[in-house]
């Protein structure tokens, strides 16, 4: 059990669980929470905006950047939520590659994140050398997500820290 800040504790797993979540996800949007339907409409819809047309999406999502971005990655580490393995993808990127280049760009025009990418597995880890492990900030979250976003966030990495040379 967990000591919240108003000095009760917490007294089921889940509490636990949601008392952790609000201490390190503030405005966290919990599945399965009648809430979140909610609270997402009303959020603002982040918008990108291309500095360069069609030729800097060129420059961000093409067949070799993807087919690196892809094979840079651990393939046997842990998914998200959708299950997706790194070295699925690694095993079938010739099949691969080219719809992954149309749902990436696409997703870059329109500033829309598939929702299941958006959707992290978190578990909770204790941090070493706490003196007390009842309170929330004692613990780290280890947040799993998508590969498949992982994979467009390397590529829009590289071309920021290219176009920063």
């Amino acid at each position: 059990m967990l000591r919240k800040p108003n000095g009760q504790w917490t007294t089921n797993s889940e509490e636990v669980y949601q008392h952790l979540l609000e201490t390190h996800f503030p405005g966290c949007l919990i599945d399965g929470c009648e809430d979140a339907v909610v609270n997402a409409a009303n959020r603002a819809k982040p918008i990108w905006m291309p500095a360069a047309g069609i030729n800097t999406l060129d420059q961000i999502v093409s067949n070799d950047r993807i087919k690196w971005a892809i094979s840079t990655m651990a393939p046997f580490k842990s998914p998200g939520i959708d299950g997706m393995y790194p070295v699925l993808l690694q095993k079938g990127i010739h099949h691969l590659v080219y719809p992954l280049q149309k749902i990436y760009r696409e997703s870059l025009v329109s500033g829309y994140i598939p929702q299941v990418w958006r959707t992290a597995k978190v578990t909770f880890i204790p941090k070493p050398g706490k003196p007390d492990y009842t309170v929330a900030k004692a613990f780290r979250p280890i947040c799993l997500t998508s590969f498949l976003l992982k994979g467009l966030e390397k590529l829009v990495d590289r071309y920021t820290y290219v176009a920063d040379l």
